[in-house]
């Protein structure tokens, strides 16, 4: 059990018998009362009560947007490893609409101010369109069991393609030689692999075939695109689990990996420039795959991609391919800008000349004359 001050609000996290259930209250006093309850519904095994805008206990399906929230948080995000970055963000969420709002009072309306006042606090598309998925999520499932007749409409941002960062091998060398190790060991395996980062913190041993020389992603709900998928393993793969003991492979949080990553670059005074350290890896998988030579189609496979589309960002991540393609063309070319016309030898020399002129159509009466026997013999005699 724990209460903690973020921002305005206290935010309440009781655990108990591997349920957790979390809430946010704008005093001390509704937290720790509310704590007691959860407490209480949890060890008898009922689901904890949510309370209505008249004060009084409801059991069942809520209808505050902050209830109806944890509740599609316990049922979507919580058993995920990276459901911490989900948790921080549907907590911005619930503390602009409130606590206690009714879902139904939640207009398309209230929406677009949403998306305006994020835009000005400085959020970017992706992070709008992330906030927008958790409201969407909600609205769906209020939906589903009836609280509303239709579901609000959610905008999402247009987020730009533009260039995707990869690291080259001498980056790769230069942040070995600096991450502590338990990040090393990650950023290798990622960067091996293709895995998304929350799916490697949630990979367990059952995961690892070392006879198959082989990772299995079985399970849909550790996974983003919910495609199972296997990835070979490298050497260097193999050797990092090898080495490892704990009660999974990598015995790490998706919060503590970011506390990490922070401390590391703050140290390093790396600034922005690792903003996205783990993913980069990925991105890194990807494009040496296929400036290798690897088909687009067998890299969306291997790095679980959805639609051949998001594979297709990745085809231009290695420049040095694009001018190698190119010259291909300058391979055996027979004709150059002050080459002759071309020739053949054999019983003299027969050359190609080139008309200026275009040629000549002609009309269908024109080509049957021309054809037809007959037509050519009264010419003839015309001519005599």
């Amino acid at each position: 059990m724990s209460i903690s001050k973020r921002g305005k609000s206290w935010q309440v996290s009781v655990t108990c018998q591997g349920r957790r259930v979390r809430r946010s209250f704008k005093s001390h006093d509704d937290a720790r009362q509310f704590e007691l309850e959860a407490m209480a519904d949890l060890m008898a095994g009922r689901e904890p009560r949510t309370h209505s805008t008249s004060g009084y206990p409801q059991i069942g399906i809520p209808t505050t947007f902050g209830s109806l929230t944890d509740r599609v948080w316990s049922l979507e995000w919580s058993k995920q490893k990276s459901a911490d970055h989900t948790f921080n963000r549907m907590m911005q969420v619930i503390n602009y609409f409130g606590d206690k709002t009714e879902v139904k009072s939640i207009t398309s309306s209230d929406l677009e101010s949403y998306v305006l006042h994020l835009r000005h606090i400085g959020n970017g598309p992706s992070t709008i369109n992330r906030k927008l998925a958790i409201i969407s999520k909600v609205m769906q499932y209020a939906l589903r069991h009836e609280l509303i007749t239709t579901k609000p409409y959610v905008a999402l941002q247009r987020e730009p393609e533009g260039r995707v960062k990869y690291y080259t091998e001498e980056e790769e060398i230069e942040l070995l030689a600096v991450l502590p190790e338990e990040l090393r060991d990650l950023f290798v395996v990622l960067i091996d692999t293709g895995m998304r980062r929350g799916e490697a913190l949630s990979l367990e041993w059952v995961d690892v075939d070392y006879g198959k020389n082989q990772i299995s992603l079985s399970d849909p709900s550790k996974i983003k695109t919910s495609m199972p998928r296997t990835i070979p393993m490298t050497t260097r793969v193999r050797e990092i689990f090898r080495s490892k003991s704990g009660y999974t492979p990598f015995d790490l949080t998706s919060s503590k990996v970011d506390y990490m990553v922070k401390n590391f670059k703050y140290e390093h005074d790396y600034g922005e420039g690792l903003e996205a350290l783990f993913h980069t890896c990925r991105h890194t998988f990807c494009s040496r795959l296929i400036s290798r030579g690897v088909p687009l189609a067998t890299v969306r496979v291997l790095a679980g991609h959805k639609d051949i589309k998001t594979t297709l960002r990745y085809a231009h991540l290695a420049p040095s391919s694009l001018h190698e393609a190119v010259a291909v063309l300058e391979e055996a070319r027979p004709i150059t800008s002050s080459s002759s016309p071309p020739s053949w030898s054999g019983g003299g020399q027969k050359t190609i000349t080139l008309s200026s002129s275009p040629p000549k159509i002609f009309s269908p009466s024109e080509i049957f004359r021309k054809n037809n026997p007959l037509c050519q013999k009264e010419k003839t005699t015309n001519q005599n």
